[in-house]
C-alpha cells in the first residue's frame, strides 16, 4: 500500500500518495469533525509541508553579495571543507 498524506488528503477531499509532491493545503479549512480539538482550524502557510519544502529549497540557494550571481550553498561549503 502506497503511504499517504493524511492531512492533505482529508482537507483535499481526495486520496494524496507519496509519489506526488508535497500538496499545498494552506489557506483551507480543517473541518471541526477532522481536528483533534474538535474545532475547525484554518491552515496556514507554516502548517503546510510544500511551502515549508519551498522555504528550504530557496534557503539552500541564495544570492552572492559581490556579484549578485545565484550560489549553490552546499557546494560552497564542499569547497572550504576541501581547502
Amino acid at each position: 500500500m502506497a503511504a499517504r498524506w493524511l492531512v492533505a488528503s482529508t482537507v483535499l477531499f481526495r486520496p494524496v500518495t507519496g509519489a506526488e509532491p508535497y500538496p499545498h493545503i494552506c489557506g483551507r479549512l480543517l473541518s471541526a469533525k477532522d481536528s483533534q480539538s474538535g474545532r475547525p482550524a484554518y491552515l496556514q502557510r507554516r502548517d503546510c509541508a510544500a511551502c515549508a519544502h519551498e522555504r528550504h529549497q530557496r534557503a539552500r540557494r541564495q544570492p552572492d553579495t559581490s556579484g549578485g550571481v545565484l550560489i549553490d550553498l552546499g557546494t560552497a561549503r564542499a569547497r572550504r571543507r576541501a581547502a
